[in-house]
Formats: C-alpha cells, sequence, structure tokens
C-alpha cells in the first residue's frame, strides 16, 4: 500500500492507525515543550532583566537624548542621535569608495543630500561635515564653487531646523 492510498484510505484499521499515529505525535509535541519550556522561561526573564537595566544613552554619551557630543571634525555638535563620528566617517568613506575615489563626486553627492535632508534630524550634514574634514585631512581641494561651508549648513540648520 502507498501513501497516498494509505493517508486517502477510510477504512476502519487504517483510520485506527492514523488517529492512533497523530495522537502520538501530538503527545511528542507537548513532551518536547514540557522539557524546553523552563529552559526558555529563565532566558527570556534574563533578557528582559538586562535590557530594563542598559541605559541607552550612557552606551553612546547622549544627553536628554541628543547627540552633543564633539564631531572631532570641529568643534560644532553632532545634530542627528542616531549619529556618532565614525559612523559618518565610515558612511563617507563608503561614498567615497562608491564614486571609485572621485572625492569631487562624492562631494557633490553628500552635498546634495545634505541640502535635500535625504537622512532626518541634520544626519546628511553631519556626514556631509565628516567629509569636508576628509578632505581637509587629505589635501584635496575640492571644486565648491558658491555651495555653503559645512559650519554655515550647521549654523543655519542649529538656528532654524532646515536648511
Amino acid at each position: 500500500m502507498t501513501i497516498k492510498t494509505f493517508i486517502h484510505s477510510e477504512s476502519g484499521a487504517i483510520t485506527v492507525d492514523w488517529v492512533v499515529l497523530t495522537g502520538a505525535l501530538v503527545g511528542l509535541g507537548l513532551a518536547a515543550t514540557a522539557v524546553v519550556i523552563q529552559g526558555t522561561e529563565d532566558l527570556s526573564n534574563d533578557t528582559s532583566t538586562q535590557l530594563a537595566s542598559v541605559d541607552i544613552g550612557s552606551i553612546h554619551g547622549w544627553a536628554n537624548s541628543s547627540a552633543m557630543v564633539n564631531s572631532g571634525w570641529g568643534d560644532l555638535a553632532i545634530f542627528s542621535p542616531r549619529q556618532s563620528a565614525s559612523g559618518a566617517e565610515s558612511y563617507v568613506a563608503g561614498i567615497l569608495a562608491s564614486h571609485g575615489g572621485d572625492y569631487q563626486a562624492a562631494y557633490d553627492q553628500l552635498y546634495q543630500q545634505a541640502l535635500d535632508m535625504t537622512y532626518a534630524d541634520g544626519e546628511s550634514i553631519d556626514d556631509f561635515g565628516a567629509f569636508e574634514a576628509m578632505a581637509a585631512a587629505n589635501g584635496v581641494s575640492l571644486n565648491t564653487g558658491n555651495n555653503m561651508t559645512y559650519a554655515e549648513m550647521h549654523a543655519i540648520y542649529e538656528s532654524s531646523g532646515s536648511l
């Protein structure tokens, strides 16, 4: 008898076998649950306790839910509460790499992102500041035209909340 025939058969002995097999599987599932439930509960409680005891602000050096740490590329504070100096520097290095090391192309992209406020909470301005500092540290001259500098963007955003 094939499995397909066995499953579709409704004759007496086969139906009893099917009920017994299903009951055995349900019992096995309940037994497995009983074995692991205490360990799972303990782990869940430990995780909950640990998460409740962590002060997120102390991990990132944030005060009052805003990242007022010195950027490291000037005396200006970072705007975004999700941003860090190293995060911005890593991001702009990735942008530069995506442009094959072409500083001007990376500058143009980051400047436009800052103007468009591509990332909220001033994060695009933070990224632009990190790039401007990186270019200066590497002695790279950029064609900035009449574009605003990071310090000018920072001052405008700080006073009005937009560019």
